[in-house]
């Protein structure tokens, strides 16, 4: 009775997520939107449908996993490499200064420099998933906006490995986080410079794979196998499954793998975002709303704000800066990982991890507002306008938009005849 009962739940929650997803593709917006708005629905907050915290903690963690593990099959390290230098110069200023100002706000609010490091590390960090995304949904994964944007989240993928580990240690800074440090820092660069070599590594899965019905199989199995191994060198699961995905997807038999793994990744992105939304608390947002959405608002201008000024010093038009800044403003998927992490070295408490929790989820539930405003500033980007004041009103004037709108379209007509 009890697997009918659970049975009985699972099936409204795929039917629910099913639902929300087709409906905000009806509205031309992400279908993580509706993934995420589902994960509410079927939560303690509204149905009830998961109530479980150990529920929850397991679908969450499991969704990060596999995610993560899909995004890294997606990035192409060769095409990272050709373009390093920026990506990796804007998320080291990102993190270096973000982590000075939290400790000097620590100091003067006399906050715990740990949960001020964390803020600065959450701050640092967008969603790799939403982004992608969003990327793809306005047509600017391939072009010069999509190619500085993928590169710096993969940065910041590769950053995750140190925040983790400081923040597991939880301040106790000894030979051991160094040591720690170290092996993930070194398995990163080794990696990158494996799989960075001209010739794609040649997989020969014919002779262990006679079936091309057990590639998926056999993948996932890579995936939890490198995520277990991983442990044992007091790594996360989630950076393992990462790199599992990154080998794969550097692979002569990358597309292979990701046409037979297309139909899974569908459901595992969807399974993330669901866990978003499992983990918002509603009653939590009611009670401290005011805190929540100052914070929100904060640090989503702060990363606007930061993202343009430290990409306008690469020498990038001011109007594709102000694009690739809004764009990155989104609070990543990384920011529940390091919660959990905080959580478990006892850093921050309950109302901690659910402060965070709810301002990542109503952010991520607000890709289409990005959508729109960086879609405005892209068009400036084509008619040559980069000065400050075109910027400001085309994010907070429609008609102007228009206007702007309309002058890009006869550009492009122009530069097509």
């Amino acid at each position: 009775m009890d697997n009918e009962y659970i049975f009985a739940h699972l099936t409204l929650v795929v039917l629910i997520a099913a639902f929300s997803g087709a409906l905000l593709a009806r509205l031309k917006q992400p279908v993580m939107v509706g993934y995420i708005l589902a994960g509410v629905a079927c939560g303690p907050s509204v149905f009830g449908l998961i109530s479980s915290q150990e529920q929850i903690q397991f679908y969450s963690e499991l969704g990060i996993l596999l995610l993560l593990f899909v995004i890294g099959m997606e990035l192409n390290i060769r095409s990272f490499l050709r373009m390093w230098k920026i990506p990796t110069l804007f998320t080291v200023i990102q993190v270096v200064l973000n982590s000075a100002i939290a400790v000097l706000v620590s100091r003067f609010l006399e906050l715990p420099v740990y949960v001020s490091l964390l803020t600065a590390f959450i701050i640092s960090l967008s969603s790799t998933a939403a982004i992608v995304k969003v990327l793809e949904y306005i047509g600017e994964l391939k072009t010069d906006i999509g190619h500085i944007s993928i590169g710096i989240l993969v940065a910041q993928d590769i950053a995750i490995v140190p925040m983790m580990l400081l923040i597991k240690k939880c301040g106790s800074f000894d030979s051991s986080v160094l040591i720690d440090l170290s092996i993930a820092i070194s398995l990163v660069v080794l990696l990158i410079r494996y799989l960075g070599k001209k010739e794609k590594i040649i997989l020969s899965t014919k002779h262990f794979l006679p079936n091309p019905d057990l590639t998926p199989v056999v993948t996932l199995a890579f995936c939890f196998a490198s995520a277990a191994i991983v442990v044992l060198f007091g790594l996360s699961e989630a950076y393992g499954a990462f790199l599992a995905g990154l080998f794969i997807g550097n692979t002569q038999e990358r597309q292979n793998v990701l046409n037979s793994i297309k139909p899974i990744q569908n459901v595992l992105l969807m399974s993330f975002f669901i866990s978003v939304g499992l983990m918002f608390d509603l009653k939590f947002l009611l009670q401290h709303w005011f805190v929540i959405f100052i914070s929100l608002a904060g640090i989503t201008l702060w990363k606007i704000f930061f993202n343009t000024l430290v990409l306008k010093c690469f020498s990038i038009e001011l109007a594709k800066a102000a694009s690739i800044g809004i764009i990155l403003a989104q609070l990543g998927e990384f920011s529940l990982v390091l919660a959990a992490v905080a959580m478990q070295s006892q850093i921050i408490g309950v109302f901690g991890q659910k402060l965070i929790i709810s301002i990542t989820a109503l952010s991520l539930t607000m890709s289409p507002l990005f959508v729109v405003l960086s879609n405005r500033t892209r068009e400036l980007a084509f008619i040559g306008d980069n000065s400050l004041s075109s910027i400001l009103k085309v994010l907070s004037s429609r008609k102007f938009s228009k206007n702007v709108s309309s002058l890009s379209m006869e550009y492009k007509r122009s530069q097509s005849n």
